[in-house]
């Protein structure tokens, strides 16, 4: 069993957002652990210093830390193979794991949201099936077509499941077959299934965190 990559990560102080009274901008950086030479920023907002929204912006450059002269170009290409969803993840997990509460303690514990918005179920489940199963290609015929979609469903229920249960839903199973007009049955035999297919994506992210001693190099 292979080790967890590790990523320095850095954290903006909350910025209140002109015109709102109760929004504030974040900026997660994040170095990826296979991309050392670049800078990935995820632009959040935070509602009442507690709820974590978006993203609502990403960019991706040059690490600052490096020399000029070591930059590489920041492509079509590059960005394409970026796991997107994978580092949209670990921002998402290490901003929450940083909120406190006035007295220190930490909200991680009971964040009203944990997980994508339901709107952004959807295109998360199909950046998990590219991750998982990069050799489905939905263009490739019928069958590939009919594979694409059985694995998108299930990627999509899987985190349905999980979004429902963080926003503490005491039986998230029937929440799902409700809206999908199935028996909570089905649902967990598609749950089983997103299991099999190494779907099974759960938001706390699959790395270990190292914060860098010299935060002033992931400035951007």
């Amino acid at each position: 069993m292979g080790t967890s990559p590790s990523y320095q990560f850095r954290i903006t102080d909350p910025e209140p957002i002109e015109g709102t009274s109760d929004l504030k901008s974040v900026i997660v950086s994040l170095v990826p652990a296979t991309y050392p030479h670049l800078l990935v920023r995820w632009q959040y907002t935070l509602r009442d210093d507690r709820l974590v929204e978006g993203p609502y912006g990403v960019q991706v450059q040059p690490h600052p830390g490096l020399a000029a002269k070591s930059w590489l170009t920041v492509g079509a290409t590059v960005v394409r193979d970026l796991p997107l969803t994978k580092l949209e993840r670990a921002a998402r997990f290490m901003l929450q794991m940083s909120l406190r509460d006035p007295d220190g303690s930490p909200l991680s514990g009971h964040l009203a949201v944990f997980g994508p918005d339901s709107k952004d179920i959807p295109a998360t489940a199909r950046e998990t099936v590219r991750e998982r199963h990069p050799d489905v290609d939905p263009a490739g015929g019928p069958a590939a077509l009919r594979r694409w979609n059985r694995l998108t469903r299930l990627a999509e229920v899987w985190l349905e499941y999980h979004a429902a249960q963080a926003k503490g839903e005491k039986a998230p199973t029937t929440v799902i077959a409700e809206a999908r007009g199935v028996a909570p049955a089905t649902v967990r035999t598609w749950l089983h299934h997103a299991k099999q297919e190494g779907l099974d994506t759960s938001f706390a992210p699959e790395f270990s965190i190292v914060a860098t001693t010299d935060t002033s190099t992931l400035e951007g």
